[in-house]
């Protein structure tokens, strides 16, 4: 075996692998097998010696040293397309929409306006695929939730929301490559699940026909499966006894970004519903964070026929139903929106691409400011890191230093700690995680003291208020 040429050593074993299970699907020699991981990620594993030669896994690995980058592959599918525009955080697109389904409860299930779940849909009502791939619900006692193939509007509609949670694609790619019948797919997930998938489709000619759209969902970073299990903890469902959550709950929310955790118990009963605006550092601090998440550089997934998010815009943010943001990169795409508006299915405008990069200042800055200077770290501490459009910068590390140590330290060690703390009560847990986000806390509260200092009428508001 060719160890240097396995995914396992060359990805995993460098805290580099972000679960999408694409190598585990492709591999020829079936020798790759999903599993948790001792510190909450989810990850291949390796069941036998490989083949002499074979790096297949390597080829369709998002942060492999030897697959293409985003702009390379962006370019193949995208850059012919008549009326085509770019943008270097958006990357190519044709037009940008906000909005939001006025159809099948999409807009009440969804995470924001349930655009993504109406025009996956519609692309099945009308018969430009035969199934859907997306997540939903586990069926497997170690998993709260699974890719699946849905080929009925019920199921898919089931599906919709957000879920914070490692899902990796590879039994679902797995039975996507066989049989000697083409289907035609249509598969949504986040931008590294899709890279992958772009990958495997320059290598496979079989998912290259069957895979017809690929939607993608903006995302700033992934957390593994410790960050649910510590959000039902609070709520009061323990791990043990833990069967379902819901991450975006609308319900008696007064604004479209304090959506609310619910756990359920294996027995039916509800844990105390916890506002996102409580959680807010969990998520923002980086804790049980993904470390393949610090060297990703795709804001607007890139690769994506579509691309959804939430409207974090001034002029959406106060209705907690929510609006979907969208940039469509696909030709066809384009008239099955126009006609959904016209019959009156959802209710589009169009949206200038600045207002898209507008709505999503924190992810920019931390795959492109942020970026940099983490690569530069990961540099000085010795670590491998992939090769990013972006290189390292040791100006802004030095600019940033302190923010980049704090959320590698609260991330190693919120994963580290989990498994030991978790059956401790929740006062001396939340005390112990806040200990660890004092130097963000402090970092925050000198960024508004120096803003008031600039600006003393901030400090007059909020006087007013008291």
């Amino acid at each position: 075996m060719n160890k240097s040429s396995q995914v396992v050593i060359e990805i995993v074993d460098h805290d580099l692998c972000c679960g999408c299970g694409v190598c585990a699907a492709v591999c020829p020699s079936a020798n790759l097998q999903m599993v948790w991981q001792d510190n909450g990620d989810r990850a291949p594993q390796q069941l036998r010696d490989c083949p002499s030669g074979c790096c297949l896994c390597l080829r369709v690995c998002p942060f492999g040293p030897q697959s293409k980058s985003e702009d390379r592959l962006a370019q193949a599918r995208f850059g012919s397309t008549v009326d085509i525009k770019h943008s270097e955080e958006v990357g190519f697109y044709l037009e940008s929409f906000a909005g939001y389904s006025l159809s099948g409860g999409h807009r009440d299930r969804g995470a924001s306006g349930g655009m993504a779940t109406w025009l996956l849909e519609t692309l099945l009502d009308k018969g430009k695929v035969d199934a859907v791939v997306c997540v939903s619900e586990g069926t497997q006692r170690d998993r709260l939730f699974e890719y699946k193939i849905m080929t009925e509007v019920e199921g898919l509609r089931r599906a919709a929301g957000s879920r914070y949670y490692p899902v990796d694609i590879a039994e679902a790619l797995s039975l996507m490559n066989e049989g000697s019948q083409d289907v035609r797919y249509a598969v949504i997930g986040l931008p590294c699940v899709l890279k992958g998938l772009h990958l495997a489709m320059e290598i496979k000619p079989r998912l290259r026909r069957r895979i017809v759209y690929t939607l993608g969902l903006i995302c700033g970073h992934l957390p593994n499966r410790f960050y649910t299990e510590y959000l039902a903890h609070l709520s009061g469902v323990g791990v043990d006894k833990l069967a379902a959550v819901q991450y975006r709950a609308k319900e008696k929310t007064v604004c479209a970004g304090n959506f609310k955790f619910q756990a359920i118990s294996k027995d039916g009963s509800s844990g105390v519903d916890i506002p996102f605006l409580k959680i807010s550092d969990i998520w923002g601090d980086g804790y049980f964070q993904v470390n393949a998440c610090n060297y990703c550089d795709d804001i607007f997934s890139e690769l994506a026929d579509a691309s959804f998010m939430d409207a974090w815009l001034p002029e959406y943010e106060h209705d907690p139903r929510g609006h979907s943001l969208i940039v469509v990169r696909h030709h066809a795409l384009l008239p099955i929106l126009h006609e959904g508006t016209s019959a009156g299915a959802c209710c589009l405008q169009l949206l200038p691409i600045s207002r898209i990069t507008d709505s999503q200042p924190g992810v920019i800055e931390n795959k492109r400011e942020l970026l940099g200077a983490r690569l530069f770290a990961a540099r000085l501490r010795g670590e491998k890191v992939p090769d990013k459009r972006y290189p390292p910068d040791p100006k802004l590390y030095r600019k940033l230093r302190r923010k980049v140590e704090a959320h590698i330290f609260i991330q190693q060690a919120s994963k580290a700690q989990w498994p030991r703390l978790r059956l401790k009560n929740s006062p001396m847990l939340r005390r112990h995680f806040f200990l660890l986000s004092l130097p963000l806390v402090w970092q925050r509260m000198v960024v508004r003291v120096r803003r008031v200092l600039k600006n003393p009428t901030l400090l007059l508001r909020l006087i007013g208020r008291a």
